[in-house]
C-alpha cells in the first residue's frame, strides 16, 4: 500500500542531514522552486507548479539528495506569490534559498508551449549566488515526457551528480512509474494543484479527473489525486463537526421559554 505523501509527497524543498565523520559525504541541500511562465499567457501559470513537482518525483530516487515535503515551504511561498516575483529571477532564488537552508537552488522557466515547448533551468549556489549550471530543453509539447527525460538528467549532472548504474535505473523507473505524455495532461494536473493550494479540494478533484484519464497509470496523478480526496472528506468532517458543536452551544445558550 502506498503511504500517503502531504501532497504529492513533493514538491519543492530537497534537503539532507549532514553523516558522520568519514562516512560518505552528506546529500547537496536543494530547493526547487516552482517554474516561471514566461509565455505571456496566463492559462500556463498553474503549469510551474506541476514541472517542479514532477522533477521533485524524478530527483527523489537520488540518495545524494532527499526529497521533504512541499508543504513544509507553502506559507513562505505564498507571500513570495503575492508581490508577484519571479523566482527564475537569481535575487529571489538566492533569498528563498537562505531562508530555507539550501546549499543549492533550482530554478526555471518555459517560454514556449505551442506547438514547441522550452524549459531552461538554472542550478544556483545560494551562498555565493552564482549560477553553476544553465540548461534549456525543447520538444514537442505532446511528448513532454520525453523534455521530463532530458530535463531531469541535465538537474543531475547540473548538480554535479554521478549517478550509478543501480540509481540511473531507480530514476529511470520513477519516471516510467509517473509517466505523463501529454502537456495537456500536464496543464490539468498542474490546474488541480493550484486549486489544492486554494483549499478547493472539490475543484482540484476536478481538475484531476482528465489528467487520471489521459494518465491512468501515472503514480504521482495517483498519489496526488487520493491525498486531495482525503483533504477534501477531512475538511467536510471537519465542517460537519464545527457545525454540530455550534447547534450544540446554541441550545445551550438558549434561555428557557
Amino acid at each position: 500500500m502506498l503511504r500517503r505523501a502531504s501532497l504529492l509527497g513533493s514538491l519543492i524543498f530537497l534537503t539532507a542531514a549532514a553523516g558522520p565523520l568519514g562516512s560518505v559525504p552528506a546529500p547537496k541541500n536543494v530547493a526547487v522552486l516552482y517554474f516561471d511562465n514566461y509565455t505571456g499567457k496566463a492559462d500556463y501559470d498553474p503549469l510551474g507548479k506541476g514541472i517542479a513537482s514532477m522533477m521533485i518525483s524524478d530527483l527523489a530516487p537520488v540518495k545524494e539528495i532527499r526529497l521533504l515535503e512541499r508543504d513544509r515551504m507553502q506559507d513562505l511561498l505564498k507571500e513570495i506569490d503575492l508581490q508577484h516575483t519571479k523566482y527564475f529571477d537569481s535575487t529571489t532564488s538566492v533569498k528563498v534559498g537562505k531562508m530555507v537552508g539550501a546549499e543549492y537552488v533550482v530554478v526555471g522557466a518555459f517560454a514556449a508551449v505551442d506547438p514547441q515547448m522550452r524549459i531552461d533551468t538554472r542550478v544556483v549556489r545560494v551562498a555565493t549566488g552564482e549560477i553553476v549550471k544553465t540548461a534549456q530543453v525543447t520538444g514537442d509539447q505532446n511528448k513532454f515526457f520525453d523534455l521530463e527525460q532530458a530535463l531531469a538528467n541535465k538537474l543531475i549532472d547540473g548538480l554535479g551528480i554521478v549517478l550509478d548504474p543501480e540509481e540511473a535505473k531507480k530514476v529511470a523507473q520513477k519516471q516510467q512509474d509517473d509517466r505523463i505524455d501529454a502537456l495537456s495532461t500536464m496543464t490539468s494536473f498542474s490546474q488541480a494543484l493550484a486549486l489544492y493550494d486554494q483549499q478547493d479540494y472539490t475543484g482540484a478533484m476536478q481538475k484531476m479527473a482528465p489528467a487520471l484519464r489521459a494518465s491512468p497509470n501515472s503514480m504521482l496523478l495517483k498519489v496526488a489525486f487520493d491525498e486531495m480526496k482525503h483533504r477534501g472528506q477531512q475538511t467536510a468532517a471537519d465542517k460537519a463537526k464545527d457545525k454540530l458543536k455550534s447547534g450544540i452551544g446554541g441550545l445551550i445558550k438558549r434561555p428557557p421559554q
